[in-house]
């Protein structure tokens, strides 16, 4: 996990919001990526820029990441609904759900 990812220790054992495992770490998750924080989506948005974020555990929020450009999550995944919409989503929950809360798979190489 880089320097930069903020992590909240999960002292009072609130599930992550897209596996529902719960974990020692939770990671802020912004819906409407920061890197994409510009004018335009600014406008769009507004504050949801800085305040729509998901609680996710660092596993959960590394697979979002594996699967999405900071573009697809703008546009297509900016809600916790559409993230669980998604079929590899889907799949990867399911798969997820049985490891151990302090199970972290390895990092692949990013399909976009």
């Amino acid at each position: 996990m880089d320097e930069t990812e903020q992590e909240r220790l999960n002292s009072d054992h609130a599930p992550c919001e897209l596996c529902n495992r719960i974990t020692p770490v939770l990671t802020d998750h912004h819906l409407i990526p920061r890197a994409t924080h510009n004018k335009r989506v600014k406008r769009k948005y507004q504050e949801e820029c800085k305040t729509r974020k998901a609680m996710l555990c660092v596993a959960c929020h590394r697979q979002i990441h594996y699967l999405f450009s900071n573009k697809q999550l703008e546009k297509g995944f900016n809600s916790l609904e559409s993230l669980r919409a998604n079929p590899d989503i889907q799949t990867y929950v399911s798969w997820i759900m049985n490891k151990p809360n302090e199970f972290l798979p390895t990092k692949g190489k990013r399909k976009h």
